[in-house]
């Protein structure tokens, strides 16, 4: 697939961030809000940017994530991340008004398309469709979200806020649309020109390759690799594909599901 407006048009810079707010949604994904007018005015639907938890150089390494919102008459952006290690722990630990070093933009935005594209987030995979469904509409069939049920209920207000249509599925069905986004999408893609993008854990997007066995070439992963640089030279976050090995921060912003084997 050729991502026709994938360019990545602004160098990387570092930039000192207010911290507007900082909560927890779940018992392990949070949300933190950050000001910096320069770099809210770039962000792309599907860049990501570097968060450095400290102003220090401990830890050494930022922790990458994808830009789930943006408001360019407050300057903000955020992003939504799952806390598992020291990095996500203090970025949690974050009180509003303190500064954080934040790098970006960095990947390819996500392509344009004709309005035919299903867009499907697992969990806190479903951050990285947020700003493309609110500044895109026109170019989605809708945002479908996976998430275990009881006790994501923050998580799930925090979601329609931003995108009041997004259809959230529950495993426990104890809210919303029902217990499985599987049982609306659709399975023959290519006789509609249809095409599903999707972010999430593995077995999530594997569901997705079983759910349309014969269509793995509409069915396109953003995919979330550990990655040190973000502007392709560390090789951190390099995949194998049938076409080479790709960088995900730098090479594509979607693989087709009969690109890469999970």
């Amino acid at each position: 697939m050729v991502d026709s407006i994938c360019t990545h048009e602004h160098n990387l810079s570092d930039y000192e961030c207010l911290v507007v707010t900082s909560e927890m949604l779940t018992d392990r994904l949070a949300w933190i809000t950050f000001k910096c007018d320069s770099l809210a005015r770039i962000i792309l639907p599907g860049h990501s940017v570097m968060v450095f938890p400290l102003m220090s150089s401990s830890p050494l390494l930022g922790r990458p994530f994808g830009v789930a919102d943006v408001d360019i008459n407050k300057g903000e952006l955020s992003v939504c991340y799952m806390v598992i290690g020291r990095g996500t722990e203090l970025m949690s630990q974050t009180i509003p008004g303190s500064v954080m070093r934040v790098r970006g933009p960095f990947g390819k935005p996500l392509p344009k398309r004709d309005g035919n594209v299903y867009l499907c987030g697992g969990g806190v995979g479903v951050a990285i469709f947020l700003l493309y469904r609110k500044l895109y509409p026109e170019y989605s069939k809708g945002l479908y979200l996976g998430i275990p049920g009881k006790g994501f209920e923050r998580f799930a207000e925090k979601i329609h806020s931003l995108i009041p249509d997004a259809k959230i599925y529950t495993d426990d069905n104890s809210f919303g649309e029902g217990d499985s986004m599987f049982k609306v999408l659709p399975h023959n893609l290519s006789e509609n020109k249809e095409e599903i993008w999707a972010c999430g854990p593995e077995g999530f997007l594997k569901a997705l390759e079983r759910h349309c066995p014969k269509d793995k070439k509409n069915v396109f992963f953003a995919l979330d690799n550990r990655m040190a640089c973000g502007y392709g030279g560390c090789m951190g976050c390099v995949i194998e594909t049938k076409n080479g090995m790709k960088r995900i921060c730098v090479d594509q912003s979607l693989f087709s599901a009969d690109e890469v084997n999970l």
